[in-house]
């Protein structure tokens, strides 16, 4: 990024009082760029704190107005779908409870006038976060994960590990966020698919999964913003654009990550 576009986004950026610092003390560092991920992006979110990084896909050089909204409220404890917006939210308690919650987001898709592959993408997503939540995030009393290692095994989890998904359309693109009760996830999965990006994507089952669910969360997502409150709460939004642009791993995308602390 250029000096000059630096400073417009900058100011962009002041407005909504959301200057950070530059990586000093224990303020995560704010890393305005194209957007464009690409492996060397993998090291920013292995800082402490990990490095916000906020997507400059405006003309001139700027954020957007609903990535800036994004920021803000990942940052002073705000709703991250967009609280204009109607938003719905589901309980979800098993895998068939995942299924049909992103079949009915994706029918407020194609309400929206959005077309059928954004229907289906935004299906996708809803999936993965879902199951996610669902199945890896559960542990028990002795910090083991309960389900992540049989995910094809289990269908349904018990009362006290469900989780809620939230969904909205609004302004051509939907906004999809999980919660789980946890808190447990780390930038680790991140880290390594960003690390991969723009390569053959392989299987990792290091986490319980088949590991290709994350990074398709990014190629189809515009941005990404995760919250963790450690041992209590974990939140996983993304806002998936509803045009039909082709190649989405290649637009631009923000990734942000908040670990609260106290």
């Amino acid at each position: 990024m250029t000096p000059e576009a630096l400073d417009k986004a900058s100011g962009v950026l002041a407005r909504d009082g959301l200057l950070l610092g530059r990586g000093e003390g224990a303020a995560p560092q704010l890393v305005l760029f194209d957007g464009r991920l690409n492996p060397a992006h993998a090291a920013l979110l292995e800082r402490e704190p990990p490095a916000l990084l906020l997507a400059t896909r405006d003309p001139g050089g700027q954020p957007s107005s609903w990535e800036v909204r994004l920021l803000g409220a990942l940052l002073r404890g705000g709703a991250l779908v967009p609280e204009e917006a109607s938003v719905s939210r589901e309980v979800l308690g098993s895998v068939a409870d995942v299924t049909a919650a992103g079949e009915r987001a994706a029918e407020a898709v194609i309400q929206a006038g959005g077309s059928k592959v954004a229907a289906s993408r935004v299906a996708d997503v809803v999936h993965e976060i879902g199951v996610n939540a669902l199945l890896d995030a559960p542990v028990d009393d002795a910090g083991q994960p309960k389900y992540a290692h049989r995910r094809g095994q289990v269908q349904a989890v018990a009362e006290e590990d469900r989780c809620l998904l939230s969904w909205a359309v609004v302004d051509g693109r939907a906004w999809l966020e999980a919660t789980d009760r946890f808190g447990r996830l780390t930038t680790s999965p991140l880290v390594r698919v960003v690390k991969a990006w723009g390569e053959k994507a392989q299987v990792d089952a290091s986490g319980g999964g088949a590991g290709l669910g994350l990074r398709r969360i990014l190629e189809h997502s515009d941005a990404v913003a995760v919250r963790v409150s450690p041992g209590r709460k974990t939140q996983f939004a993304c806002g998936v654009d509803l045009g039909d642009a082709r190649r989405r791993a290649a637009q631009p995308k923000s990734l942000l990550f908040c670990l609260e602390r106290g």
